[in-house]
């Protein structure tokens, strides 16, 4: 697999050449091993890589010593995050290449969702909360790409940007509501992708024909027999929970069906969650451009939460990203990215593969050996 500290060395430096004291790419090496260790600000990462001096010199030679607070905040203010983000990609696409025969069902399963950083809001400019919607490959568990949305702005015209930087080629795209929207499904057809789509109010109209149809057809005998049904039942420690999945190929009656890309289904799911005797019902409405089995159906449904679940939920539990404090537009974006280097090496580990995130980043921060064989093995080649 080819070397990630290659892939760092194409980014362009911009710093003014006289006085520089740390290569680029030590200081990328550097941050890694701060975050991964256990740090989470520019503060903390130069307080511990100050700590570990003498090891920092042996392994990388450093001529100047360890990168000072502001050193990392300036360097991370300069790179330009959208080249940053290409490479990051580009090192992603050739993981995917590289971990192909795991990748064993018919579509790649893409999650995309938002997350904000809630501690960097700005509150002198309008009280403005950063927020980077990012993409997840699910039969990996890993990130793939992420885009910080404009302030002014929202995730609909973020995702789009996000779709230009990655490969979907024979994947599945899902998005919550807020992405359920003609033209994302449109560019994601003509990238040769597909799409589940989360179907809400927001979309009223749309939402209630869909909703009313199975509230009629799953009441009526004759109307019933044309829909795909599929049940999963779980029981663990007191609570149950039942989730059926009901899908109808016929849509030719569904007012505005032409106004969506390849539109061949509708879908249904409802979950009964019982807890100590306390019974909760929940349905969604989905829609798609691929005739899914109740399976593929369950699979994608249940899937799109994978990158809550993992990615987002780790980013802020144990990366503490919604603690960073830092403003700055450039910086914010490219220590998001950053982050999930982090992330994808701590998932892609060939080493402790029966240990828990949370115990990994615990032999991590034990011996500092254990991040260097990480990344040069996960990447491997020589440094």
């Amino acid at each position: 697999m080819k070397d990630l500290i290659i892939y760092f060395s194409e980014l362009k430096d911009t710093r003014d050449t006289r006085g520089l004291k740390h290569e680029l790419t030590d200081c990328i090496v550097m941050t890694i091993f701060g975050i991964l260790a256990g740090h989470y600000d520019a503060e903390n990462i130069a307080f511990f890589l100050k700590l570990n001096e003498e090891y920092f010199n042996k392994e990388l030679k450093l001529e100047y010593g360890t990168p000072s607070p502001d050193t990392l905040l300036r360097i991370y203010s300069l790179i330009d995050p959208e080249e940053f983000m290409k490479i990051f990609t580009k090192w992603v696409e050739n993981i995917i290449k590289e971990k192909n025969e795991q990748l064993n069902n018919k579509y790649k399963l893409i999650p995309i969702d938002g997350k904000a950083i809630k501690s960097a809001t700005d509150k002198i400019n309008g009280g403005n909360t950063p927020y980077i919607v990012s993409a997840f490959l699910q039969d990996l568990g890993i990130s793939i790409a992420g885009v910080k949305v404009n302030d002014k702005s929202n995730e609909i015209t973020a995702i789009p940007e996000l779709l230009d930087l990655i490969n979907i080629e024979n994947c599945i795209i899902t998005i919550d509501a807020m992405g359920c929207q003609k033209e994302i499904a449109k560019k994601i057809v003509e990238k040769n992708g597909h799409y589940c789509f989360a179907v809400k109010e927001n979309k009223k109209n749309f939402y209630l024909d869909i909703k009313d149809y199975f509230d009629f057809v799953l009441n009526d005998t004759h109307e019933k027999e044309k829909i795909i049904t599929y049940t999963t039942t779980d029981k663990d420690h007191g609570r149950i929970e039942r989730r059926e999945y009901y899908i109808v190929y016929d849509i030719d009656w569904l007012y505005g069906k032409e106004n969506w890309q390849n539109l061949s289904m509708i879908g249904m799911t409802r979950n009964y969650r019982e807890v100590n005797g306390e019974v909760s019902i929940q349905e969604k409405y989905y829609i798609s451009d691929l005739k899914l089995t109740g399976e593929e159906f369950a699979r994608i449904a249940r899937g799109h939460w994978s990158i809550e679940n993992n990615l987002h939920w780790i980013l802020d539990v144990h990366f503490r990203e919604d603690w960073s404090l830092c403003k700055e537009e450039h910086a914010l974006k490219n220590l998001s990215t950053i982050r999930k280097i982090c992330y994808n090496l701590t998932k892609l580990d060939p080493f402790n593969t029966k240990l828990s995130f949370n115990k990994k980043l615990t032999l991590y921060n034990h011996d500092l050996n254990n991040i260097k064989k990480l990344i040069f093995n996960v990447i491997s080649s020589e440094y």
